[in-house]
């Protein structure tokens, strides 16, 4: 993912960690309670310490990105989300839940996407790549694929869309770039702390948010139960379109191309989304971020268990036995 990625970290107790923030979240609404009016300044604080964390500098990646990315790209944040348009208009989708679908479709790729294409022993480079192209085109997504379904889905003024976007997106850039500067610019000691700050910084961030965000989910589960299931579908649906989408897409161009592929374009940061259109596509448009984040907060620790039980070495069947 990054240099925080090499500076010592050990991937599966972050992994274990955040499982059980999310987990702890759950199981004890005030936990959530407390965390939740941090939300938005840990979700800040997370795109501006991943930026920070590039190995290349943001800008760079986004004047001159990998070429395969522009393929990803194009399915991911093109032609997925017309899918998701034509799917939810064949099977009757309800309108609010087709528009959180193709919220999700047009949101950018996950800020661990790196991190969990590693697991995976892929090369980095691509997905963080891919990563920080995503970030930046989400907003011209939502706009375009908004007006493509019904029109003017996004119940707030443009003034406000492009204010939190560059409050969101293009501020904490700009804080990234100064922080990359001047952090490679140190010593190689100092360097290798700054980056195992910034990672620490980026992973409590991440841990904060998901946390927070569950506050609600258990007022929705007591009094609307059949709601949380819709919105849970709604998150699982889009995973098994996006699954079998590039999976037939990319097929033929190799294992590292396809799983980079199906890891940029599965795990989304809807919780970005959140941070830019808020509540203007539903009133519980936050539930659906929260619920979203379950399946993704868990995935790194299910990865890692997956990884460890594949490479754990077996014992000759004649000493087995």
């Amino acid at each position: 993912m990054s240099n925080g990625d090499s500076a010592g970290f050990s991937r599966g107790a972050v992994a274990a960690l955040l499982a059980i923030g999310v987990c702890s979240a759950l199981a004890v609404p005030q936990l959530a309670a407390l965390f939740s009016p941090l939300v938005f300044p840990a979700l800040f604080l997370l795109v501006t310490l991943s930026l920070s964390l590039t190995t290349d500098r943001p800008t760079a990646i986004l004047a001159n990105p990998e070429p395969a990315v522009w393929g990803i790209m194009l399915w991911q944040l093109a032609f997925l989300p017309l899918l998701v348009i034509l799917i939810g208009w064949a099977i009757g989708l309800p309108r609010d839940l087709h528009l959180m679908l193709l919220v999700t479709a047009a949101s950018s790729s996950v800020f661990a996407a790196p991190t969990i294409a590693n697991h995976f022993r892929l090369n980095g480079r691509l997905p963080i790549n891919g990563m920080v192209v995503s970030t930046f085109l989400m907003p011209v997504a939502l706009l375009v694929f908004d007006q493509a379904l019904e029109g003017e889905a996004l119940d707030f003024p443009i003034k406000e869309y492009v204010f939190r976007v560059a409050l969101f997106l293009f501020l904490p850039l700009g804080i990234s770039i100064l922080i990359n500067r001047l952090v490679k610019r140190l010593p190689k000691q100092a360097s290798e702390t700054s980056y195992n700050l910034l990672h620490a910084g980026a992973v409590i961030s991440l841990l904060v948010f998901g946390i927070g965000i569950m506050d609600g989910v258990h007022h929705h589960i007591q009094t609307d139960p059949s709601r949380v299931l819709s919105l849970f579908l709604v998150a699982v649906g889009f995973g098994v379109i996006a699954i079998a989408g590039t999976a037939c897409l990319f097929w033929s161009l190799g294992r590292d191309l396809l799983l980079s592929a199906i890891i940029l374009s599965v795990h989304r940061n809807v919780g970005l989304t959140y941070a830019v259109i808020g509540t203007a596509i539903a009133a519980d448009f936050a539930v659906y971020v929260a619920i979203f984040q379950i399946p993704m907060f868990l995935s790194p620790l299910f990865i890692g268990l997956g990884q460890a039980a594949y490479h754990r070495p077996r014992k000759p069947m004649a000493e087995a036995a």
